[in-house]
């Protein structure tokens, strides 16, 4: 998660000493924590298919009692 945030905030860097980004107004600053928030979250929830669909292994959460 650490890592994938460090991408996004590299990438906003870059964005801005370009002048492609401005950080001036709030409500895009919000939107855009918004947006690396989905990403991060859609990363880490997809993570277990992707693994799962490389490596071949299944993942089970059953506990028997």
């Amino acid at each position: 998660m650490t890592v994938v945030l460090a991408v996004l905030a590299a990438v906003a860097r870059v964005l801005h000493d370009y002048n492609m980004l401005s950080l001036d107004n709030d409500a895009d600053n919000t939107w855009m924590a918004i947006l690396a928030l989905s990403i991060v979250l859609g990363i880490g929830l997809g993570w277990s298919i992707v693994r799962r669909m490389v490596t071949g292994q299944v993942d089970v959460d059953d506990v028997e009692a």
